[in-house]
């Protein structure tokens, strides 16, 4: 069993605590509601009541997943103060958006990262940023406190890790992450139906918008970076995030960016890199962040003033 820095404090507060708000951040992905939904059981599991309540919807692929139509909308949950929360997937409080208007002043809080940068906000910490994803940090904290793990939980952790490591592609996905996913296995999750769901699922329109994303790809810095953009109609069409890494095929690409614009002159951005950029670093430049190799910010501006502003600090880490 794989001891964590902080595994015990949030074990012990977990056993303290009842009626726990569980929440993760903005712009869900698959960690952050596999992982809510993962703690949801366990705690069921440990017989404590408590909700997941998430600012921003499940995205639709991930429909499958157990226990999936428990998630309550912050604009929809019970006005209240919780006296106990659990925070995942979030480097710091302010990612949660809306929910944090749920927590009590003086909330008890886990929280349970993997992020870069987290701020250790919670009155309990389990952070390793040596960790697949979240859903990993789960199954070890599921292991510390003794729990079964039936097909349901297995499920719900495996499409989590599955998710964040990109298909166990990515540097995090180490020889553990890949004997917890096996154990996973064991236990009843389905890996070729979880896979075919993650990956494989995308809207019509979706695989369009990608199509328009990757049309648009031009590569700068001597063919070393990948830039792609979705103008404003575009992105409210359908959601194209995946196309960031189609500029990682491109042999000689050492960073890939998709510029999605909100509005007039404002763009959220995605960042993914191979070894030698770090664009966590890039992204906190402009008060982002995520992973070395992963990572999003925003960033004001026109077009091609933001894609000049981004390159200028890439520059500073391409050889």
């Amino acid at each position: 069993m794989m001891e964590i820095p902080g595994i015990e404090e949030v074990a012990a507060l977990l056993r303290e605590g009842d009626d726990f708000l569980i929440t993760a951040h903005v712009n869900t992905d698959g960690d952050s509601v596999a992982s809510s939904l993962a703690l949801l059981t366990m705690l069921t599991a440990l017989g404590k009541d408590s909700s997941v309540v998430l600012q921003d919807p499940a995205p639709e692929n991930f429909a499958f997943l157990p226990r999936i139509n428990e998630i309550v909308a912050a604009t929809e949950a019970p006005s209240r103060s919780a006296r106990f929360a659990a925070v995942l997937d979030c480097p710091d409080l302010e990612r949660t958006g809306a929910v944090r208007d749920l927590l009590a002043a003086d909330v008890r809080l886990v929280n349970v990262d993997h992020h870069l940068g987290n701020t250790l906000f919670g009155s309990a910490n389990l952070v390793a940023l040596n960790v697949s994803s979240t859903s990993e940090l789960l199954y070890h904290l599921a292991q510390h406190l003794e729990l079964d793990i039936d097909q349901n939980l297995a499920e719900l952790l495996y499409t989590g890790i599955l998710f964040d490591t990109g298909g166990f592609r990515y540097s995090l996905a180490t020889a553990t992450t890949l004997e917890v996913a096996a154990d996973l296995v064991h236990h009843g999750a389905r890996l070729d139906v979880i896979a075919d769901h993650v990956f494989n699922s995308s809207s019509f329109d979706q695989v369009k918008m990608m199509g328009k994303a990757i049309e648009s790809l031009e590569l700068a810095e001597d063919g070393r970076v990948a830039v792609l953009h979705l103008s404003e109609q575009e992105t409210k069409t359908a959601n194209a995030d995946e196309a960031v890494n189609y500029g990682l095929r491109i042999r000689g690409v050492e960073v890939t960016l998709l510029l999605k614009q909100d509005r007039h002159e404002h763009y959220r951005v995605s960042l993914r890199s191979r070894a030698q950029v770090d664009v966590n670093q890039v992204a906190a430049a402009f008060g982002g962040g995520g992973h070395s190799r992963a990572s999003g910010c925003r960033l004001d501006g026109g077009r091609q003033q933001v894609i000049d502003a981004l390159l200028w600090e890439i520059k500073k880490q391409l050889n």
